[in-house]
């Protein structure tokens, strides 16, 4: 399912990427001190899965190629915490329905929006 196109804060990330603002930057590329700080990992964990192909990134030609610098994409982090979670489709679904059960009848009705449009995308 794709996500939504709409833009928030004119900063560029999409919708479904805002509840990751507690942990992540709100910015399409990361540092790797700033990945490591999200997963609970050292910076050289974090290296390890981009060089497994694990973790989604850029590497490119730093100081007239005497080093790489790596920056790693806010996307491909919030994919690899999906991979890793600890819960099933099912839980993560019921989990939901609980938090959306707290919101206001107007939150209720915006995200019925939101969700019609993405099955319409679908």
């Amino acid at each position: 399912m794709a996500a939504p196109s709409a833009q928030i804060d004119g900063g560029g990330a999409r919708e479904w990427q805002e509840h990751f603002d507690f942990i992540l930057p709100r910015r399409e590329l990361l540092r790797g001190d700033e990945v490591a700080s999200a997963l609970g990992v050292d910076t050289r964990t974090v290296h390890r899965l981009f060089d497994d192909a694990q973790l989604l990134g850029h590497e490119l030609n730093a100081a007239a190629g005497e080093r790489q610098h790596r920056r790693y994409r806010r996307a491909g982090v919030i994919l690899l915490l999906s991979r890793r979670a600890n819960y099933t489709p099912a839980d993560l679904r019921h989990r939901l329905l609980e938090v959306i059960g707290t919101l206001s009848r107007a939150d209720k009705a915006l995200l019925h929006q939101s969700i019609a449009a993405l099955l319409r995308q679908g």
